[in-house]
């Protein structure tokens, strides 16, 4: 019952990846993604998609009582998802003359990011969404009191990114903490299994 409800919540959150960039299927994708993600690079949005697709169908397909097979599929699922989502969003952004947040190159800390493990994941994630969620509100607060339209614009149009940004950190928090309960359920169920057999 919690595998049909971890594969029903992955399949909500690829139909929402999915949906959220229907428009851009024929589109190239130049990033250099980590070759465990996916088979190839410089190929279309829909290519990444069908390799995202056949690695739900191989968690689907997965029958084994092994908590360990399905947390190694999910988590490379996850990763896939994320590493697609940040190519296709760093591809839209404009080219902006802003100071970065960090000294660290962002796709440097994002690496990182990306192979700790689940737990410091999500707790990065929670720093990431809170800091998200300060300049949304600032540019939300600008826009309001700016007087000059043009500055009114901007500000509002960033905030509205940020929004974004937000909502994409905090799916990425769902799925992560669905999977992290997931993954507990399977641990206490295989050390009851153990009980028993003593």
């Amino acid at each position: 019952m919690i595998i049909q409800s971890l594969i029903t919540t992955l399949e909500e959150k690829i139909r929402q990846l999915h949906q959220t960039y229907s428009s851009r299927q024929e589109e190239k994708i130049f990033a250099k993604f980590d070759r465990t993600l996916f088979s190839e690079n410089g190929q279309t949005t829909a290519f990444y998609f069908n390799e995202i697709e056949q690695t739900l169908t191989k968690i689907k397909s997965l029958h084994s009582n092994d908590v360990n097979h399905y947390a190694f599929i999910t988590e490379h699922l996850l990763k896939q998802c994320t590493a697609l989502s940040e190519a296709l969003n760093r591809k839209r952004k404009p080219i902006q003359a802003q100071k970065p947040l960090k000294s660290v190159s962002p796709k440097k800390s994002q690496h990182q990011i990306h192979q700790l493990p689940p737990r410091e994941r999500l707790e990065k994630y929670y720093e990431a969404l809170e800091q998200l969620n300060n300049l949304y509100q600032q540019q939300r607060d600008l826009a309001r009191i700016t007087p000059n339209p043009e500055e009114q614009k901007k500000a509002a149009q960033l905030a509205e990114r940020y929004k974004q940004r937000r909502q994409k950190c905090q799916e990425a928090i769902d799925l992560l903490e669905e999977y992290l309960a997931f993954k507990e359920n399977q641990e206490n169920k295989n050390n009851l299994e153990k009980e028993k057999h003593q």
